[in-house]
């Protein structure tokens, strides 16, 4: 039986934000540079967090670049 808890994607963090910024995902796509379909792969865990994007998200959200890429490591590790 495994007792790990299940790491969820960065992307619920990332959607924690766009609602905590009281923006639309539309805009926080258009904000980091991304479209709309790449931020629904990237919330849902698809789409990894790059060092690039997570300096667009650390501009974005004020949130250290350092604490997105944490987030995008331990996701990964858990999968």
């Amino acid at each position: 039986m495994n007792n790990r808890r299940k790491i969820e994607p960065p992307g619920v963090t990332i959607q924690e934000s766009i609602h905590f910024l009281k923006m639309t995902p539309t805009e926080f796509a258009r904000r980091l540079d991304v479209n709309e379909s790449f931020l629904n792969r990237l919330i849902a865990g698809e789409e990894p967090i790059t060092s690039s994007l997570s300096e667009r998200l650390e501009a974005l959200t004020g949130s250290p670049s350092n604490f997105w890429k944490m987030l995008e490591s331990k996701y990964r590790r858990s999968l």
